[in-house]
């Protein structure tokens, strides 16, 4: 594996890694933005840098998939179900956290935009079928 191969893959698992304790670390309520809907854009955000980083560091340094419609269809439903799994730990297990299925759905949103955009910005253009 090339270096830049190495840095962009590490760049996605430091990338999980952040966004699985900050999703598992308890939170105190009052610590929350008082701001409608602010917490689902960061959720969009957070899962679309997170699907978009996955899909440059595959661009980058290709790994296990050959045909561009393995790579999608894995990245889409690995990081919705990961997205998913994370609401549900935090509605059970996590004191202080809350699990909201809109909060799923709007991890799932960010990770379908990484999806197109990345097929039209740059997996497209990769030679594979």
């Amino acid at each position: 594996m090339e270096l830049r191969g190495i840095f962009f893959w590490g760049q996605y698992v430091f990338l999980l890694l952040i966004l699985t304790y900050l999703s598992l670390t308890p939170l105190q309520a009052d610590a929350l933005p008082t701001i409608p809907f602010v917490d689902k854009f960061a959720h969009a955000g957070f899962y679309f840098l997170l699907g978009f980083s996955f899909y440059f560091a595959w661009y980058m340094q290709p790994l296990l998939f050959h045909k561009k419609r393995a790579l999608l269809l894995f990245g889409m439903v690995f990081h919705i179900v990961y997205g998913t799994v994370i609401e549900g730990i935090q509605a059970y297990a996590i004191p202080g956290r809350f699990g909201e299925w809109e909060d799923a759905l709007a991890n799932a949103l960010g990770v379908l935009g990484a999806s197109l955009l990345s097929y039209f910005w740059f997996l497209k253009k990769r030679d594979v079928n």
